[in-house]
């Protein structure tokens, strides 16, 4: 009996252990086989990290070399969010208080990271040293931070050119979304301009470095490195040296003005006309995007330059949209004499005042009214009555046609973030249905509105470079070249991969005679003995063909404007200038022009022509 009860006990031991063999063998078969690669990359996420190796951002530089932008090395601060311990409270806060940075700043960075727990999150970068070794000597009480060495955007010249060139800032989510799987929520991406519009050529290829990690996420073994590729070079057409000249002009001028002095805002675009390449882009006030590189002083910066009703981002040669003033009567004498209304040697009666009531500036200061006068009289003294009164003989029909013709209401076509503005041709239709809330009787086309379309004070609407655009036309004999502001784009080994050819964009069909007595009454302006640009102009060396504007602002000071290009029989250089709130354009905006000829053909003892 008692040997039957000692067997019947060895039975269920052995039962017993094989049944905690087959647990342990299937536990293990788990572990191993059926989730092994599930817990092989587990330890592999605890014990080796894969740090992103940014590649260094391409160069910008102005069509002659001289680098504008480039990338340098400086020390990242970085979180690994799945090296934090699950309480990270503390961790954040002796980071917060080496960085700067409250909790709630550093949370929302270390979010950006969610989906990679394994991959850096840039926290913090271009830090000082001192900052580097404040990390290090806590490395103990800060598992899962990294100091990372990575290129950072460095802009040479402060603001120039700041417009063109555009800044960096952090990803957004659509950006995030748009670029694709390569980028992480930490990342730097353009923004505006040149960065913005080439991001992904400047921006490079990823590289990668594997490292196994201590307990305390501290590298003590390099894995693997996968060099990163730099971005493309970026080689702009924009002259820097004209670009300065041109900053520094308006910024100068300005300031000698009775209204408003140093407080006006506008833009400076010269090109050249026959390949459509730009030279100088300046759009006033400008801002610096080495500030906007700065995090320490980033967010104070950018909310100073949102919050400044001058509107310093804002890229005013290619998005605002200004009326003409009498830099339009070119595209008005164009279509007199195409229409047939006038031969450029008519006589007209400028008795001072038109059929609906326009008058001429002479009229305004009690002076004599200009009296007989023809195509090189009218637009070298700037008389309304003519244009006035011819133009609405043209009719707006036909003056719409013109405008469209040369480029006007519609994008130039230039390759620039953030994209051009289209304008306002008037017409008829547009006019019904821009107050199609209003009365039938304000719907209503009125030869008072032709009159004022005429003379650049209608409801056109037009941005610098659309007007820089059609004066180009002008001084290419009807040939309209797209503009540009990339002249090549070279690849990390130095080879061009792009270069650009002048592209024309349209060719207006116009009579050669209607060229020539164009061109030739531009010159008045300059020439005519009572010629609104002759002050300024009058003793320039080389031939200029230009006009001056004044934009007239409701309850303000008018704009001042000046359209011209040189030398007028092979013309190379037109400059286009504004000065909002500054005055007339033959004392705003013409001696900043001048200081750009001045600089462009040697004459101002600083540097010789191009």
């Amino acid at each position: 009996m008692a040997d039957k009860e000692r067997e019947k006990r060895l039975v269920v031991l052995f039962l017993i252990a094989v049944v905690c063999a087959l647990v342990i063998v299937g536990r293990l078969w788990y572990l191993m086989l059926a989730r092994g690669e599930y817990y092989a990359r587990l330890a592999d996420g605890n014990r080796i990290r894969q740090l992103r190796l940014l590649p260094a951002r391409g160069e910008i530089r102005d069509r002659h070399g001289q680098v504008l932008v480039r990338s340098k090395s400086a020390f990242t601060v970085s979180v690994v969010p799945g090296g934090l311990p699950e309480d990270g409270h503390r961790v954040r806060e002796l980071l917060g208080s080496i960085l700067g940075l409250t909790d709630e700043e550093l949370v929302e960075a270390i979010e950006k990271g969610q989906g990679f727990p394994y991959e850096p999150v840039r926290i913090q970068r271009d830090v000082e040293p001192e900052t580097v070794i404040a990390i290090e000597e806590n490395r103990i009480n800060l598992p899962g931070i990294f100091i990372e060495e990575e290129p950072v955007r460095e802009y040479l010249h402060g603001g120039l050119a700041a417009h063109v060139l555009g800044y960096l800032g952090v990803i957004s989510a659509s950006e995030l979304q748009a670029y694709g799987p390569t980028y992480r929520g930490s990342d730097l991406v353009g923004k505006s301009g040149i960065e913005r519009t080439y991001e992904e050529l400047l921006r490079g290829e990823i590289g990668a470095l594997t490292v196994e990690v201590n307990a305390l996420s501290r590298p003590i073994r390099t894995v693997n490195v996968l060099e990163p590729v730099p971005g493309h070079n970026i080689i702009l057409t924009l002259d820097a040296r004209l670009q300065k000249v041109a900053e520094e002009a308006f910024a100068e001028h300005i300031l000698t003005l009775e209204d408003n002095p140093g407080t006006q805002t506008g833009a400076v675009l010269v090109m050249n006309p026959k390949t459509g390449e730009i030279l100088v882009m300046a759009s006033v006030p400008g801002y610096n995007p080495d500030v906007l590189n700065d995090q320490s002083r980033r967010n104070e910066y950018y909310s100073a330059l949102i919050s400044d009703p001058r509107l310093p981002l804002f890229n005013r040669a290619t998005q605002a949209l200004y009326g003409p003033g009498s830099t339009f009567k070119p595209i008005t004498a164009l279509a007199i004499l195409e229409e047939g209304i006038l031969g450029p040697k008519d006589r007209f009666n400028a008795t001072g005042v038109s059929q609906y009531g326009v008058k001429d500036w002479v009229i305004n200061l009690g002076l004599a009214p200009f009296g007989l006068i023809d195509l090189n009289d009218a637009l070298g003294m700037s008389s309304n009555h003519y244009f006035a009164d011819n133009g609405t003989k043209v009719g707006i029909d036909r003056l719409s046609t013109w405008m469209e013709a040369l480029g006007f209401g519609q994008p130039t076509g230039l390759k620039l973030y953030p994209p051009e503005a289209s304008g306002i041709v008037p017409s008829r239709e547009w006019k019904r249905n821009a107050f199609r809330d209003r009365p039938t009787s304000e719907q209503n086309w009125y030869p008072t509105d032709t009159e004022q379309i005429s003379i650049g004070q209608g409801f056109h609407q037009m941005t610098l470079l659309q007007l820089a655009q059609a004066y180009a036309a002008i001084a290419n004999r009807g040939q309209i070249y797209t503009p540009q502001i990339v002249k090549e784009i070279e690849a990390p080994d130095g080879t061009v991969v792009f270069r650009a050819e002048p592209e024309l964009a349209r060719e207006i069909d116009v009579k050669p005679s209607t060229w020539d007595a164009l061109l030739e009454a531009l010159r008045a302006p300059i020439t005519h003995p009572r010629g609104t640009a002759r002050g300024v102009m009058g003793d320039f060396p080389i031939p200029i063909a230009g006009k001056t504007g004044t934009w007239e602002v409701a309850g303000s000071i008018s704009n001042g404007l000046f359209v011209g290009f040189a030398p007028v029989d092979d013309p190379e250089i037109l400059v286009a200038v504004i000065v909002e709130k500054g005055g007339g354009g033959s004392s705003t905006a013409t001696p900043i022009a001048r200081k750009i000829f001045d600089a462009y053909f040697g004459l101002d003892g600083d540097g010789d022509a191009e």
